[in-house]
């Protein structure tokens, strides 16, 4: 008699532990899956603070930013390109015969001969004009609305709602990463920790879901991450803690 309940406790047990087990490989397997999709679909991908020159089949130039993936799907008719994540500078050589398209998760940019920054900011893409003219397309817009970018234009889309913002730049801040630096004017600061976090080797967290969203204008240093950092949430007062070699935690106290 004593020995079934035992018996029973260790099979309860056991099914926990493999329950656990089932959970944790299927939570894997959800955040892998996609990583390793855009393993496959990339031709170009760099990783924690690197970055890449790549040149593309017609002449033109691409400048990935750490933590990006690109893939070209070139052929006799058609230039396309798709940003499959992270952030990208583009310098296009010119070719009115053939338009230069970049798709990217929540918009359209066809260009012909000029240079930009396409980046995905995790709830949106934000596009930024450098030089030259680009027209851009909300994949949640209607039919024919098109928008058309002159030299220092940003365009924020959400990817909610399709919603789009449109504010201006200094055409030479645009990109600056490609030299160490990071410019970055009225943006959310939950958007500027996650452009340092692609340098950092470790996590960087918020627990207040309310910090990501003060607004930062500000050049900062990305060559030291962490002095970086301290840079960017100082003058709010902010906390950084340093709770191991691998994660930093933004807090107000």
């Amino acid at each position: 008699r004593s020995a079934h309940p035992q018996g029973w406790r260790v099979s309860r047990r056991s099914l926990g532990i493999v329950s656990a087990s089932l959970m944790s490989a299927a939570l894997v397997a959800v955040l892998v899956a996609p990583t390793l999709q855009m393993r496959f679909e990339a031709d170009f991908r760099t990783g924690v603070g690197e970055t890449q020159i790549v040149t593309l089949a017609d002449g033109s130039k691409v400048t990935l930013a750490p933590e990006t993936a690109l893939a070209e799907d070139f052929d006799g008719g058609a230039r396309h390109v798709r940003l499959l994540s992270g952030e990208a500078f583009f310098e296009v050589e010119r070719d009115s015969a053939r338009p230069f398209v970049v798709a990217a998760p929540d918009v359209s940019v066809r260009v012909l001969g000029t240079a930009f920054s396409v980046r995905d900011t995790g709830h949106g893409t934000r596009v930024e004009l450098a030089h030259g003219a680009i027209a851009l397309t909300p994949d949640k817009a209607e039919a024919g609305a098109e928008l058309t970018l002159q030299p220092g234009d940003v365009v924020n889309v959400e990817r909610a709602d399709g919603k789009t913002e449109r504010s201006q730049v200094d055409p030479a801040d645009i990109a600056l990463w490609r030299t160490g630096q990071l410019a970055v004017t009225d943006q959310p600061l939950g958007d500027v920790v996650a452009l340092i976090q692609r340098q950092h080797s470790g996590w960087i967290v918020m627990p207040e879901s309310d910090i990501a969203a003060l607004r930062v204008t500000g050049l900062y240093d990305l060559s030291d991450p962490d002095k970086a950092l301290m840079a960017l949430v100082a003058p709010f007062g902010l906390q950084i803690r340093k709770a191991s070699p691998y994660l930093r935690i933004i807090s107000s106290r």
